[in-house]
């Protein structure tokens, strides 16, 4: 056996059911089940959460098929050079893109008072605000960020899109880093897309926060350790922010007595905007499979310098 899952649990069968419908016949272990002599013969492993002990224990790895977008959870893990690391690209977009939209609309429209008044059974008509008039910056310029900013571009005023090179889209305006001033100026929703790196570690703070306009939304989709959450409770106490929908946090599971839970104007929901589907997973690792076995240039290589 070459190939087993790894830190994906009960959707091992799924996986190996849907690698069946794409022809892919052969034996697949689930690594929490195989014994030290099976590991060893080892070469693929496809999941999350590959620790040190699982790497140590598979000398004859050569390719790490991560099951998301990120690998930050690698990070600290070392891994031989001469073992291939791969993320799951071009698949989480459009799902990631639904669930910004549908935080800007929810706190356009204040739909936390809407569904408060039905509980309370209160009729109290109110002026609703249009997405249509604001400016909206999406932080992450891959393939994430760039199909958010596509979804965004015709519904409101203004997109803008910050990468670590300016990103070049149509109707769409871009940001190198070096230019985040401008990027976060009077800016009335935030979105942030990027994988958390070293680099990247509280990359939004009270500097970036301050410069949005104010009473702006944050919203964050992409790793909670980007966003310094002490800078943005102090924001939305302050009423520079007047909310969030964070989908991510910097400790996760969120701890029962983080301030987060209670904060007037911020919504919480369990890392979901992200799903990472069967075919999608399939579809890829299938793909860069037949890649690794005819030695070709694989799909979704991470580069360590950045960290992605």
């Amino acid at each position: 056996m070459e190939i087993a899952t790894c830190g994906i649990g009960s959707r091992h069968e799924e996986l190996v059911q849907a690698l069946g419908q794409v022809g892919i016949q052969e034996p697949i272990g689930r690594l929490e089940h195989l014994d030290t002599e099976a590991r060893r013969d080892i070469k693929v492993l496809f999941g999350w959460g590959i620790t040190q002990e699982v790497i140590d224990s598979c000398p004859s790895l050569a390719w790490i098929q991560g099951a998301g977008a990120g690998v930050d959870w690698l990070l600290p893990v070392r891994i031989p050079e001469s073992v291939v690391v791969t993320r799951i690209v071009d698949h989480f977009g459009p799902d990631m893109g639904e669930y910004a939209l549908m935080a800007a609309l929810a706190w356009v429209k204040d739909w936390r008072r809407i569904t408060q008044g039905q509980a309370e059974r209160q009729w109290s008509p109110y002026l609703v605000r249009q997405l249509a008039v604001l400016s909206v910056g999406i932080l992450g310029a891959g393939s994430i960020g760039s199909h958010i900013a596509e979804m965004f571009r015709p519904l409101v005023r203004e997109v803008r899109a910050l990468g670590r090179k300016r990103p070049q889209l149509s109707g769409i305006r871009g940001f190198s880093a070096e230019e985040w001033e401008t990027f976060y100026d009077q800016l009335d929703v935030l979105v942030m897309v990027l994988p958390h790196t070293p680099e990247t570690y509280h990359a939004v703070g009270a500097q970036q926060i301050d410069r949005m306009k104010r009473g702006g939304y944050l919203i964050n989709v992409g790793r909670g350790a980007v966003l310094d959450e002490a800078a943005l409770i102090a924001a939305i106490q302050d009423g520079q922010l007047s909310g969030a929908a964070l989908d991510v946090v910097e400790t996760e599971p969120l701890p029962s007595d983080s301030p987060l839970w209670t904060l007037p104007g911020v919504t919480i929901s369990p890392h979901i905007s992200g799903p990472s589907r069967p075919d999608g997973m399939v579809a890829v690792f299938s793909e860069n499979l037949s890649r690794f076995r005819a030695g070709r240039p694989m799909l979704g290589v991470v580069d360590w310098e950045r960290g992605y």
